[in-house]
């Protein structure tokens, strides 16, 4: 398994594992095509856009084929304004291909890399499987983001 950066070509790699997002029971408030179409959106602009505060690194096996991704950034930390390590999106073809350690691993050598004291990441609540793995690699909740429906609807 290797780590790579990015190239133009991974593109729609990228892309398409899109629906990663959606593969467990969503809030009331979050269509499973709104989370989907949402990530594709946002990867696609975060891909396309360059910066030195945000990256793509891909995962692939000793045979070239991807098996994974990360969109990494840099954030300034709420309470001390530094910079910390975002894993703002990360997807694996299939589980259990070490994909996802690999990731987890270059995400940590971003972090160090750029001098970040603390690596942080978003995980949706009903997503029981991601939130086990990122417990696995270290992560713990910090704060939690609440979220409620005010326009009256039951789901979008």
């Amino acid at each position: 398994m290797r780590v790579r950066p990015a190239a133009p070509g991974d593109r729609d790699f990228v892309l398409g594992l899109s629906p990663r997002f959606a593969e467990f029971e969503l809030p009331p408030w979050r269509s499973h095509d709104d989370v989907v179409e949402g990530t594709r959106r946002r990867l696609a602009e975060a891909f396309d856009a360059t910066t030195d505060r945000s990256t793509f690194v891909i995962a692939e096996n000793e045979d070239g084929e991807r098996l994974g991704f990360a969109w990494l950034m840099l954030v300034d930390d709420f309470y001390t304004g530094r910079d910390a390590a975002k894993i703002s999106e990360i997807a694996v073809l299939r589980d259990g291909t070490g994909a996802g350690s690999a990731l987890m691993r270059a995400a940590d050598e971003y972090a160090r890399g750029h001098g970040c004291r603390l690596a942080v990441l978003n995980v949706m609540e009903g997503n029981a499987r991601a939130r086990a793995f990122y417990r696995r690699h270290g992560f713990d909740a910090e704060y939690t983001l609440m979220a409620k429906r005010v326009d009256g609807a039951e789901k979008s």
